[in-house]
């Protein structure tokens, strides 16, 4: 079956506090319905090989530092930093991760350092949180006694 998803920050949030999960609120595809908007947490629907990306853009003067979580394990740390000038900050990734059925990824403020935590969104591509299968687990147990090789004489 086909997971992906494809969410979007519509509007600029502000003020975010230590660990607070970031909710990109319109979805542009939801393939096995694994994203929602209500808690922007993604949930695998199936097991396997999963590729997440995102861009976080912050507005001029302000800093971003987020986590992209597994499991409440973090994966990766990021920055978008434009703070104490007067200009525009993006920060994007990609990782790749095993996930069994029911484990949860999602973006995050991190703990580390102090920030006012801005996220720029504008419902175009500004700030996204992307997902999808790449590869799903297939269990297959075969009995060596069940195998036949062809004749090879």
């Amino acid at each position: 079956s086909q997971v992906a998803f494809h969410a979007q920050l519509t509007h600029t949030i502000g003020n975010l506090g230590i660990h607070q999960t970031i909710r990109f609120d319109s979805v542009l595809l939801n393939e096995g319905n694994g994203y929602s908007t209500r808690s922007g947490v993604f949930v695998a629907p199936i097991s396997g090989l999963y590729v997440f990306a995102w861009t976080i853009s912050d507005e001029e003067t302000h800093c971003m530092k987020y986590d992209v979580v597994k499991n409440s394990v973090v994966l990766t740390y990021h920055i978008s930093d434009a703070a104490n000038h007067p200009d525009w900050t993006v920060s994007s990734g990609t990782i790749v991760t095993r996930m069994n059925s029911g484990d949860r990824v999602w973006i995050r403020v991190s703990d580390f350092y102090k920030c006012m935590h801005y996220v720029f969104g504008t419902g175009h591509g500004t700030s996204l949180f992307v997902g999808y299968l790449l590869n799903g687990a297939v269990w297959t147990t075969v009995s060596p006694r069940h195998l036949r090789l062809p004749n090879t004489y």
